[in-house]
C-alpha cells in the first residue's frame, strides 16, 4: 500500500531528542484537530488519545505482543494529548455547524494567507471560514499551515476583535485550548507557527 510518513526528523522511539517529541505531538494535536473539525462521522483508533503509536506499524494484524497490546501506562504519561482530544470532542460536540448531514456548502468560504486560496498539491496553508447562523452556532475560522516556518494569515471574516482565539496547536500544554474566550484576537491578522492549526471562534453573522 502507498503510505506517506514523516518521522520529525528522528527514526524510532529510543533516546529521541526533546525538541523531536515535542513535534510529534504537535502534530498529532493537529491531525486530531483536523478530524474533528470534518464534516461526517470521526473515526478514531482506542489508544489513539494517548499516543498509543503500535511503533509505527500500521498493520499489526498478526502481532500478538507488546506491538498491539494497549499500554494504559501511556494515559497518565501523555496525560495532556488525552485532555486536548477531550476538549476537541467537546468542542465538536457543541458545533452543530461543524457535524451537520450534509456537506457545509453554502456555508463555508475558502481562503489560503491572503483572500485567494491555493489548492494545488504544493499548497501548504489553507483557511476557511464556516458559518454557523444556519446551525444556529457560532462561526469557526480555521487556519493550517503545514509549513515549518511561521506565516501571517490574513482574517478576511467579521472585524478586529471580534474572534477570540479557541485552539492554537503550536502553544505547549494546557494554554493551546483556551478555556474562555479572553483570547481575544485584535490584528486582522493572526501569525501560525509551522506545523500547527489555529482555530478561532465569533458570533454569528447572516449572510
Amino acid at each position: 500500500s502507498l503510505e506517506y510518513r514523516w518521522n520529525s526528523g528522528w527514526e524510532g522511539d529510543e533516546n529521541v531528542p526533546v525538541e523531536v517529541v515535542r513535534l510529534r505531538k504537535q502534530q498529532a494535536k493537529n491531525f486530531v484537530a483536523l478530524l474533528l473539525l470534518s464534516n461526517g462521522t470521526p473515526m478514531f483508533r482506542m489508544g489513539d488519545e494517548f499516543l498509543q503509536t503500535q511503533g509505527g506499524n500500521n498493520n499489526p494484524y498478526n502481532q500478538d505482543n507488546e506491538t498491539s497490546w494497549l499500554d494504559w501506562s501511556r494515559l497518565e504519561q501523555h496525560a495532556d494529548m488525552q485532555r486536548f482530544v477531550a476538549k476537541m470532542i467537546e468542542f465538536r460536540s457543541s458545533h452543530p455547524s461543524i457535524s451537520r448531514s450534509r456537506f457545509w456548502r453554502e456555508d463555508v468560504k475558502w481562503y489560503g494567507t491572503g483572500h485567494l486560496v491555493d489548492m494545488s498539491p504544493t499548497s501548504q496553508q489553507l483557511a476557511y471560514c464556516l458559518h454557523g447562523a444556519s446551525q444556529n452556532d457560532t462561526d469557526l475560522y480555521v487556519m493550517i499551515n503545514a509549513a515549518p516556518h511561521s506565516i501571517d494569515f490574513g482574517i478576511h471574516e467579521g472585524s478586529p476583535g471580534s474572534w477570540h482565539r479557541i485552539v492554537d496547536t503550536s502553544l505547549p500544554s494546557p494554554q493551546e485550548f483556551a478555556e474562555s474566550s479572553t483570547e481575544t484576537v485584535q490584528q486582522a491578522f493572526y501569525t501560525v507557527s509551522g506545523r500547527s492549526v489555529v482555530i478561532l471562534s465569533n458570533k454569528p453573522t447572516q449572510h
